[in-house]
């Protein structure tokens, strides 16, 4: 027989600002979720509200989310009008899931089922932040299908996982992705900052790995995905460093990307891309 599970160490339900660079989703269940810290490697059980609920091994924040969290929905019956649609967003470098706020708060309202995931999105590499969405997704149960939405590194690391990490698509197959100023080209403006000593700290590995030449071998999704641009709307964008339009981190001709099923420019600066309610309509019309 196997020892039985782990139950939690003793603990206060104290709240937390929910995980920004250092904390790292490995599982997550209906606004619950499992956080791994990248540089003490201990985890923790959060709650919807960010509150400390658990805290330990793997195993331990996993009992105790059996028991504390609340269940996935019904798996897709004949009955049901249309399976249970889980949406991802996923923020971009140097964010946190709050970015995501307003425009989750619509697509529940909607109905669509939003999980905003947390990754350290400066202290580990896009292949390592792709294996970690990817472990997630495999632990993710009552869904029928499941679409993305990412902002600017976002739309890189989907971009690895769906040419790297493929088991996950058995039990929860991909339908739509949308990507908010993507760097697909690759990002000449960290082109130009890659020697600057600075941004190399606070970047680390992943602002480097953003340059044209690093990303093109990384093949499209296969399946429909929609791309939208900030934009000055002008010939000459936000960012006095770079060429032609921008959205002041991303010139508007490196957010194409053989394939996409449509492509969108709004007037926007690349930070508050998600808050703009043009792009908010047409995520919900794409999805």
């Amino acid at each position: 027989m196997s020892d039985p599970a782990p139950t939690s160490r003793p603990n206060l339900a104290l709240p937390t600002l929910g995980g920004k660079q250092l904390w790292a989703d490995r599982r997550w269940q209906e606004g619950w979720r499992i956080q791994q810290n990248v540089l003490t490697g201990h985890h923790r059980l959060l709650d919807s509200r960010d509150r400390r609920q658990a805290w330990g091994s793997l195993a331990e924040c996993e009992a105790a989310m059996v028991k504390l969290a609340p269940p996935p929905p019904d798996s897709f019956s004949m009955a049901e009008a249309k399976a249970p649609h889980l949406v991802i967003l996923l923020h971009g470098m140097g964010r946190s899931r709050a970015a995501f706020s307003k425009m989750q708060q619509t697509l529940q309202e909607d109905g669509f089922y939003v999980a905003s995931i947390s990754y350290p999105s400066t202290r580990r590499s896009i292949e390592e932040h792709a294996a970690q969405l990817a472990e997630l997704l495999e632990h993710i149960h009552g869904y029928g299908e499941v679409s993305f939405v990412s902002h600017s590194l976002g739309g890189i690391v989907l971009r690895c996982l769906f040419a790297h990490h493929q088991t996950w698509r058995k039990n929860l197959p991909p339908r739509r992705i949308v990507m908010l100023g993507p760097p697909n080209q690759g990002s000449s403006f960290a082109a130009h900052l890659e020697s600057f000593a600075p941004f190399r700290w606070l970047f680390g590995q992943t602002g480097t790995s953003l340059t044209p030449e690093a990303l093109c071998h990384l093949p499209a999704p296969d399946v429909p995905f929609l791309v939208i641009a900030g934009s000055r709307g002008t010939a000459k964008g936000w960012n006095p460093w770079l060429e032609g339009d921008d959205d002041f981190v991303v010139r508007v001709e490196e957010t194409h990307l053989d394939g996409e099923a449509g492509h969108l420019c709004v007037h926007s600066l690349h930070t508050f891309l998600m808050n703009q309610d043009d792009v908010i309509t047409a995520v919900e019309k794409f999805l």
